[in-house]
């Protein structure tokens, strides 16, 4: 080869690794997954497992800043009222999780357990018992004696009770998805950069989409593709999720702690507030779960309100009054994305046969990646039918919603 060529070969080599989309030919896949967050990784996972072709495509990258899976970190736990569907998914997920976590350089799953705060009586509490004693699950009712004794750091009147999940705790969501992105791209999933355009029926051939677009021209072409585009869902697919993506912003805070502080206190939810202790050094996570004001992810300012942060003061004040003069170490703005009653999207494209949507999961989806995703893939590979609690049809345009 003579030198000329030679300098030729390595630019023209240079430039497919520094201009990887510009370079590389459009190619045929068996599914292609458009969202690289929990869902969409967790999904890509199972059906690179299961012998699938798989492209795994995010306009920014795994559980990036602004995405609904990118924060710290996620409460996983079993008990969903009365009902069976969430309790079994969360169940089946924690071991998932938990292999994952043995498998990665650093923890991913930290299992504190879960407690409840709640009145005497509330009937919430023994549907949650009810279930998970129908799945053989461990939990524990604790009086307010008990608590007392077991967690001094908390403020507790005389009427008010514990309900414990030994098996729950702390995900580390971002690190978690990143982790998983990584494992499936090291066993043969093509993991890339790029925006996908909207779709619509009228992009379709023969009633199934022949390709995604992407922002710049590029065409990827698949047998199948899963969008799960979170709070971004409507609009890359707004034929299906136009006026059903519930998009609202949320704010985070996390309070200088320590074990000195606050003992063996796990994860905890006391309604509308929840958190966590102080894994790995962050501090004490508190966080409102009410819905905020409705906004564009695109926009969002992503600094915490003066007012929020004095809500939360008042709340530790009242139930964690050691912690209530604590700084503020670090806050957080993010969003959830729902749809009307809470429950998750899972579904078929009304106009196009080849395509899933999933999304919908935030303030309660995150921990069901792994049964979401092994749900997905035996849709892909038709070994299921959709779910019709997780229907297109079911979701409505006003919010009411129903899943904690």
């Amino acid at each position: 080869m003579k030198r000329r060529e030679a300098l030729g070969l390595l630019g023209a080599l240079g430039a497919s690794v520094l201009f990887p989309r510009r370079a590389r030919a459009a190619r045929a896949y068996d599914v292609v997954v458009i969202g690289a967050g929990v869902f969409g990784t967790w999904t890509a996972w199972y059906l690179q497992r299961a012998g699938k072709r798989v492209a795994l495509i995010d306009a920014v990258g795994p559980a990036h800043s602004g995405a609904s899976s990118g924060g710290e970190s996620r409460v996983t736990r079993c008990a969903y009222g009365g009902s069976d569907l969430y309790t079994d998914w969360a169940c089946r997920s924690i071991a998932e999780w938990q292999d994952l976590s043995q498998r990665a350089s650093l923890p991913l799953f930290h299992q504190s357990g879960v407690l409840w705060l709640h009145r005497e009586g509330e009937p919430v509490v023994d549907s949650m018992a009810k279930t998970l004693g129908k799945f053989d699950l461990p939990f524990q009712r604790l009086s307010a004696t008990q608590l007392r004794s077991r967690f001094p750091v908390l403020s507790l009147a005389g009427d008010e009770a514990g309900f414990f999940e030994p098996r729950g705790g702390a995900l580390m969501a971002r690190r978690a998805v990143q982790v998983l992105a990584a494992e499936t791209q090291s066993a043969g999933t093509v993991v890339r950069q790029g925006r996908a355009l909207p779709i619509s029926s009228a992009s379709g051939v023969g009633g199934g989409l022949p390709h995604v677009e992407l922002a710049g021209g590029e065409r990827l072409s698949a047998d199948q593709f899963v969008f799960a585009c979170g709070p971004w869902l409507d609009r890359v697919c707004p034929e299906a999720m136009g006026g059903r993506l519930f998009v609202t912003r949320q704010e985070v805070l996390y309070f200088a702690s320590s074990r000195e502080l606050t003992g063996t206190l796990p994860v905890w939810a006391d309604l509308p507030f929840y958190g966590i202790p102080n894994v790995e050094g962050r501090g004490f996570k508190v966080a409102d779960d009410t819905h905020g004001d409705r906004v564009d992810p695109d926009t969002l300012e992503r600094r915490v309100r003066d007012e929020t942060v004095d809500r939360a003061r008042a709340f530790l004040a009242r139930r964690f009054p050691r912690l209530a003069d604590r700084p503020l170490n670090e806050s957080r703005v993010c969003q959830y994305e729902n749809s009307s009653s809470g429950d998750l999207v899972i579904d078929r494209h009304p106009g196009l046969d080849n395509v899933w949507l999933v999304g919908c999961g935030s303030g309660h989806g995150f921990k069901h990646g792994p049964a979401v995703g092994a749900h997905l893939s035996s849709l892909v590979e038709g070994k299921e039918s959709p779910i019709e609690l997780f229907s297109l049809a079911s979701k409505r345009t006003e919010q009411r919603r129903a899943v904690q």
